[in-house]
């Protein structure tokens, strides 16, 4: 079986032989540094007011996801994504006129929801590079957390609950779940009646106290499509926080989204940005395959990802590819992709230098080869003759 290798393993290859400063990327503000959106305040912290840094260029996920490519297809119109987590605030102009609230969830204190219906509804405006991967999809914002993030996971089973009847069709969930809670259970069950697609983490964003031996996530609930998230090298870090089980993988290091006030961008990492990734692509498929129902949604989602360890998301394939079938058996992946585990350098792993400079790389050797490679074959180059030369002494 011919290996398929997913598209942003070949884009973050592509970036690494050609990595620039931020300004010559096209950020607005040369060397600069985007802050890490927190996951919960303390109760001795005040809400997050800062607006974020200039950020012009496109982070690596647009390219690496090929969205450009998928939007020519869809764009995620008519569908929700609702997001239950910290609230989500429409103040970011990407967000501004697409996000129904329920109850109090219109105010986000730490921004953390904000940055995931970003990531995943994101609009894209003129002179922005950012997007979110269904950039015409609506947002229903609902409180899965304390107002400060705190983890609550009676809130997060009333979250999905209130989502799937107030019609989302996709629904994100920002902490992971327990397949073994009656609550989790009955809000799944209430998500399937009402066919909306439920996409969770599969671990959580960061271990306790960063120790990365801490017991792993809880096993997910089946009817969710569990989610684990890959580093921009394609793997995790060995600090990465553990998981018991995930049904595919999909782009959460280093990803770039809007904060809570202003237009300013943040970064993060970690699974739930991940699920994010993968219920903007769900809303895609929604909004250009209406006649299929939520399970035929995450069927496609696993048949058309990219075969490995853990499948890897595939947006492109989800919404262009055939009509979905079963998922593949493992005989199916034994020439499949792994998932390495991506090597920890200690640096901090949330700059402007990746994601401008990782994504400007990427442009330069597409260019490079689209107009050296045609122009070569026109002289009469072919590949392989240097070797053959070579091998003849000449």
């Amino acid at each position: 079986m011919r290996r398929r290798t997913p598209l942003f393993l070949c884009a973050a290859a592509l970036a690494a032989t050609t990595v620039l400063p931020a300004h010559a990327a096209g950020a607005a503000d040369p060397g600069v540094t985007l802050p890490g959106m927190p996951e919960r305040l303390s109760p001795d912290q005040k809400c997050t007011s800062f607006a974020g840094r200039p950020l012009a260029d496109a982070p690596w996920t647009r390219h690496a996801l090929d969205l450009d490519r998928v939007w020519q297809l869809s764009r995620g119109q008519g569908v929700t994504i609702a997001v239950v987590g910290t609230g989500v605030s429409d103040a970011p102009a990407v967000l501004q006129g697409r996000v129904r609230a329920l109850g109090e969830a219109g105010t986000d204190c730490v921004g953390r929801g904000t940055f995931l219906a970003g990531i995943a509804a994101g609009a894209a405006l003129p002179g922005e590079g950012f997007s979110g991967v269904a950039p015409r999809a609506e947002v229903l914002a609902v409180r899965g957390t304390g107002v400060r993030g705190e983890p609550d996971a009676a809130r997060l089973a009333d979250g999905i609950s209130q989502a799937a009847r107030a019609g989302a069709d996709v629904i994100a969930v920002s902490a992971p779940l327990d397949g073994a809670d009656a609550r989790v259970r009955s809000a799944l069950a209430a998500a399937a009646r009402a066919d909306a697609l439920v996409v969770v983490p599969a671990a959580a964003d960061s271990a306790p106290s960063g120790d990365a031996s801490a017991p792993p996530a809880p096993a997910p609930p089946e009817q969710a499509l569990a989610v684990v998230d890959t580093a921009p090298g394609g793997g995790r870090a060995a600090t990465a926080p553990r998981f018991t089980r995930a049904d595919l993988s999909a782009p959460g290091g280093a990803l770039v989204g809007p904060g809570p006030v202003g237009d300013g961008k943040w970064t993060g990492s970690g699974s739930s940005l991940a699920a994010a990734v993968t219920a903007g692509t769900a809303a895609l498929v929604r909004a250009y395959h209406p006649e299929l129902s939520a399970a035929r949604v995450r069927e496609r989602l696993l048949r058309t990802a990219y075969p490995g360890e853990l499948p890897a998301l595939d947006p492109y394939g989800a919404v262009a590819g055939a009509a979905s079938g079963p998922a593949p058996g493992p005989e199916a992946m034994a020439d499949a992709v792994r998932l390495r585990a991506a090597q920890d350098t200690g640096a901090p792993r949330h700059t402007a230098l990746l994601v401008a400079g990782g994504s400007a790389g990427v442009a330069l050797v597409v260019a490079f080869l689209a107009v050296v490679v045609p122009r070569g074959r026109r002289r009469g180059w072919r590949p392989g003759r240097i070797e053959e030369r070579t091998a003849t002494g000449a």
